[in-house]
């Protein structure tokens, strides 16, 4: 399934399944009279659906959740694809991952994982959006459920035993991290975080950084995240042209199999025109964890809001960002790192998870605007009017 049918999935079916559930779980609250002091007393089971960079944004909390409660059962819930990030964050003892591939796949794996999930003490689900991760957490039965609310905490009310306010407009970190205070957690420090993520990638301390790491794809959610292989070349020339060194330097690629093409279009150009002393194309070639061990290594990355520019930035790469749909402001923690963000929001930015589908219809003005600002009347002109649907003919 792509992520427009899963979305319309959780529209269609998950208001439904709340208020039929919403009653039911009253009743049963006050049949139960269950004790809700938020200390845990078992298993601990995390839902977070979308996002891989999304989980290193939350490591810092994840994992001051786990130093705070060694000895209890801490569990992911997730799908396929976001597993492996979970895996390289070392903080789980389980992950139970969610097959997307076909309704029936989806149906026949979220029953596993619930089953996978019973007698859970305590569940956070750190999904803001998802109203069948709401069903999934009542459904556990877990005497804890933590969640988001937005502007109306209706629908998820007694869904969600405990409800903290999500501010689209504020750093994300801060609302994982007021979850798990919410337990007694105190998140761990950036130091902590890269020394525990390196351990448990077996990497050592890199002294002496070399190279630049390009990573110039995004998970299919917001692709206008992305610049294309012009606006890619063009970032290159003012990087030389800044710092006429780096043409001495080792360019590499990183991403997945379903970036190669793309990366190969920038490589390809740049090794026609000799602008580094070497150029590979590492996408689909490494494992995660293998491009996570080659990211470590690195002087620099360039990037644009994606997984790797959260690793890169635990790592102590320095690193040079480009934004547009998504704002810095609310993705990046402060970390001491070397860093250069390049955002100047127009007015329909940032759009993701604040409009149901890009007021530029994919265009990414946003992302053109870094290179070639458009002037005021460019960007009134350039987004669209939503109108009424035309009127069938006469017959």
């Amino acid at each position: 399934m792509d992520l427009q049918s899963e979305r319309a999935l959780d529209r269609i079916l998950g208001m439904p399944l709340l208020m039929l559930l919403k009653p039911i779980a009253m009743a049963a609250g006050r049949l139960a009279r269950r004790d809700h002091a938020l200390e845990p007393r078992g298993r601990i089971l995390v839902i977070k659906m979308l996002g891989g960079g999304s989980l290193v944004i939350a490591l810092p909390a994840l994992l001051g959740l786990r130093k705070t409660f060694p000895n209890l059962h801490l569990s992911l819930v997730t799908t396929v694809e976001v597993a492996n990030f979970g895996r390289t964050l070392g903080v789980f003892d389980e992950i139970i991952a969610i097959d997307r591939r076909s309704l029936l796949s989806l149906v026949s794996s979220s029953l596993r994982a619930l089953f996978q999930s019973r007698r859970v003490d305590t569940v956070l689900d750190f999904e803001v959006y998802s109203k069948l991760t709401s069903v999934f957490s009542l459904l556990t039965a877990a005497r804890n459920r933590l969640g988001f609310y937005l502007e109306s905490v209706l629908w998820r009310r007694p869904i969600q035993t405990h409800l903290v306010y999500f501010n689209r407009s504020a750093p994300v970190h801060l609302f994982y991290e007021r979850m798990v205070s919410l337990l007694g957690a105190a998140p761990a420090s950036y130091e902590e975080c890269r020394e525990h993520v390196l351990r448990r990638l077996g990497a050592a301390e890199v002294r002496h950084r070399r190279g630049i790491a390009i990573g110039v794809g995004c998970s299919n959610l917001a692709r206008e995240r992305m610049l294309d292989a012009e606006q890619w070349l063009e970032v290159v020339s003012r990087r030389l042209a800044l710092d006429p060194a780096l043409a001495t330097e080792t360019v590499s690629f990183l991403g997945g199999p379903e970036d190669a093409p793309f990366a190969e279009t920038i490589a390809g150009r740049l090794r026609e025109t000799g602008r580094f002393a070497e150029v590979k194309n590492l996408c689909g070639a490494l494992p995660l964890e293998g491009s996570l061990l080659h990211l470590v290594e690195v002087d620099e990355f360039w990037g644009i809001d994606s997984a790797l520019i959260h690793y890169a930035r635990l790592f102590g790469a320095r690193c040079v960002s480009f934004w547009g749909p998504t704002s810095p402001a609310s993705l990046l923690k402060p970390a001491p790192i070397r860093e250069e963000v390049h955002y100047a929001g127009i007015p329909c930015s940032p759009c993701v998870h604040v409009a149901e589908s890009p007021p530029c219809e994919g265009r990414n003005l946003c992302m053109t605007h870094l290179l070639r600002p458009l002037t005021e009347q460019e960007q009134r002109g350039l987004l669209p009017v939503l109108r009424p649907a035309a009127k069938p003919p006469s017959s």
